[in-house]
């Protein structure tokens, strides 16, 4: 049951809504290493590692075993897919859950395939945009007569209904879509204010006749003007290869989301593609242009939102570096030295508060103080949820408490920062 005490539910209620994939996934680790850190990131953690083995088929399958084991390394290496291992992420969960999807398919493993798919949107909400439309280039890329003849894919097709109807449910019940409500530009009470003002500006101003203004400064222009900048800006080099999401949670804060050598490859990947290989370079092409077009609607760049297009853009590097010098592998090697002292070194001590390392600290020096009454203060970042998991107190006392405050565990008592 979730915090609440509901029993089973296919979204939980903490943070406006999550999607239960990953907390089912999860019960395993935690019934080994308990509600700590292992027990929280080791669903993460496994499926980094499957992604690994996972991009090795894929490459394999459309191009050569080659192919593969450099996909498999890159992957290894990819700072995007290192950072979404080391949390407790459900988007990594779900690109691991959907990149097996893409690799049963491949391999006619249909009815598995439907499966994999369909815990993915109920892991991880973008998803829900991206894979219908994806799993449409793969049936195009495969062959849409030829699939359609397939007995098995009829009955995939089957499951992925079921799985679309209880999506749909949840959605209208309203637990689902709450986060995304509350995150998606169209649903911004201010922007849209903000739209309304600068519309209303433009007609003053304009000297075209007033039949024509309402047809030129109107909402959807203006809404579509938006949606068409942060598409563009999911795909942009200072995204991807400059600066990523600024968040140091996705990335080591003042990089790309890929490394910076890979443009080149990348480049070079998709002139050699376009040269023998067209029909892999159209499914990889419509690969990378689907994911922004969920990711859009909820504005600024997100390293975990658009995690779905990493697979794409390893497979192309890989490619390429099947068909230039190895001395290219030279300045991999001097990136990668420097990114792993970044990741190790110098974003663990410049950016620890953003992995709630305070919380942690707190926690831990109350646990040591039995004897003494300690108040904590929710001014210390996610400390109502750190100190119940470090401390491993009783998760129906924690129910119990859910959405009071103060919460008080024995001799320790969490206060609301905002509370008078």
């Amino acid at each position: 049951m979730d915090q609440t005490g509901e029993a089973l539910p296919l979204t939980f209620k903490m943070g406006a809504g999550r999607p239960a994939g990953y907390v089912y996934g999860s019960i395993p680790f935690v019934a080994i290493f308990g509600p700590g850190v292992w027990g929280v990131r080791g669903l993460s953690f496994v499926s980094g590692l499957g992604i690994i083995v996972l991009m090795y088929f894929l490459a394999k399958k459309l191009f050569s075993k080659r192919v593969g084991l450099i996909a498999s390394f890159l992957t290894a290496i990819s700072m995007w897919d290192i950072y979404l291992s080391r949390a407790g992420f459900e988007a990594h969960f779900a690109l691991f859950l959907a990149l097996f999807a893409v690799v049963l398919f491949l391999y006619k493993k249909y009815v598995p395939m439907a499966i994999f798919f369909g815990l993915t949107i109920f892991t991880y909400p973008t998803f829900k945009l991206t894979l219908p439309l994806l799993l449409f280039s793969l049936i195009v890329f495969a062959g849409i007569r030829e699939i359609l003849k397939d007995k098995l894919f009829i009955i995939a097709l089957i499951i992925l209904a079921i799985f679309a109807s209880l999506s749909i449910k949840e959605t209208l019940n309203g637990g689902s879509e709450e986060r995304f409500s509350r995150l998606n530009i169209l649903s911004d009470v201010k922007l849209k204010e903000e739209l309304i003002q600068k519309i209303n500006e433009e007609r003053t101003l304009s000297t075209l006749p007033e039949v024509v203004k309402p047809l030129v400064y109107n909402k959807p222009l203006n809404y579509g003007r938006l949606l068409f900048e942060n598409y563009m800006e999911n795909l942009s080099p200072e995204f991807l290869f400059l600066r990523g999401d600024r968040n140091p949670r996705h990335n080591p804060g003042e990089w790309g989301m890929l490394y910076l050598v890979e443009l080149p490859l990348i480049l070079l990947g998709l002139f050699y593609l376009g040269k023998k290989n067209t029909k892999e370079l159209y499914l990889l092409i419509s690969w990378i242009l689907i994911v922004p077009l969920a990711t859009m609607f909820l504005g600024q760049t997100h390293a975990l939102r658009n995690a779905f297009m990493l697979p794409p853009f390893l497979l192309i590097s890989s490619f390429a570096l099947t068909k230039v010098s190895k001395k290219i592998l030279f300045l991999f090697a001097i990136q990668l030295i420097y990114v792993l002292l970044t990741i190790y070194y110098y974003a663990p001590n410049k950016f620890g508060s953003f992995w709630s390392l305070t919380a942690k600290e707190a926690s831990l020096d109350a646990i040591s103080k039995p004897n003494q009454k300690v108040i904590l203060s929710t001014s210390i970042d996610n400390i109502e949820y750190a100190y119940p998991v470090y401390a491993k107190i009783d998760p129906n006392l924690v129910i119990s408490q859910y959405g009071k405050f103060p919460k008080i565990y024995g001799n320790v008592v969490i206060t609301d920062q905002d509370e008078k």
